[in-house]
């Protein structure tokens, strides 16, 4: 027997995060077996066994499989459990409405030692926005991605720089080791991180960090606009507006005032 096709559980749950980021509609017994090294006798023990926990139903007519309605429940019901989302909702909001620009919540993950964009409100003046939703992305640097860096310990940041490949010459956010040590300093003095066609042409990117209860970054909000709707005098507004909404989400998840832990 293949190694691939032992631990039945972690199998299935391997099939619906196919399933999931394939986002193909419906999916084939065989099509599973390929994408996931295994025999087609396992594919169909795992696709029956999650059709019988209510997760996927087998069309008649095609014989394929498709994700239930009440999956996308479940799935539902996890994004609304989330701690970072629930505080950070409602100060996301007031930051809208008093920028009148989106503003983001974005998710770090220490283990994985990459980010994610998990949550948006828009203000009024809001353009369309190119960033990637709900999809794990390296750690670049931008302003959400500086704001994270620049506040995790010094052994953490590195392991994430050398992971991130962000010295690499052929690295498309390639910056030299001096001169981002100099931006992250900047960074932790100001608590809050600036960019400028960074990762968008013609835009700027704002983020401050967000902490829990040990002090540990774990996130940040962030907002983008076009470089033509700042000055010197909208930086620092925004800079305070974009610090107080993290602040207010820190204060949520841990209870520690934002310039404590930025302290």
């Amino acid at each position: 027997m293949k190694r691939s096709e032992r631990r039945p559980v972690s199998k299935a749950l391997h099939a619906l995060h196919w399933f999931v980021e394939s986002s193909r509609p419906h999916i084939g017994v065989r099509q599973l077996a390929a994408a996931m090294d295994i025999a087609p006798s396992s594919a169909h023990r795992i696709l029956a066994a999650l059709s019988e926990a209510g997760l996927v139903r087998r069309d008649a007519r095609s014989q394929r499989y498709a994700l239930t309605p009440e999956f996308f429940r479940l799935s539902h019901l996890a994004v609304a459990m989330s701690p970072l989302r629930q505080a950070g909702l409602a100060a996301m909001q007031r930051l809208a409405d008093t920028c009148r620009e989106s503003a983001l919540l974005c998710l770090y993950d220490d283990h994985r030692q990459e980010m994610m964009f998990v949550a948006a409100v828009d203000g009024s003046r809001a353009a369309n926005r190119s960033i990637r939703m709900n999809e794990w992305l390296p750690i670049r640097t931008g302003a959400s991605g500086l704001a994270i860096l620049a506040f995790l310990d010094e052994d953490k940041r590195h392991a994430v720089i050398a992971r991130s490949g962000l010295y690499a010459p052929s690295a498309p956010a390639c910056v030299e080791p001096q001169r981002l040590d100099l931006d992250l300093a900047d960074v932790r003095r100001q608590g809050y991180a600036f960019t400028r066609c960074q990762m968008v042409s013609g835009a700027v990117g704002m983020a401050a960090p967000i902490f829990n209860g040990r002090g540990e970054v774990v996130g940040d909000v962030c907002v983008t606009l076009p470089a033509q709707r700042i000055g010197e005098d909208g930086q620092g507004q925004l800079a305070d507006a974009v610090r107080r909404c993290a602040g207010d989400i820190t204060a949520r998840m841990s209870g520690v005032e934002a310039e404590t832990a930025l302290a």
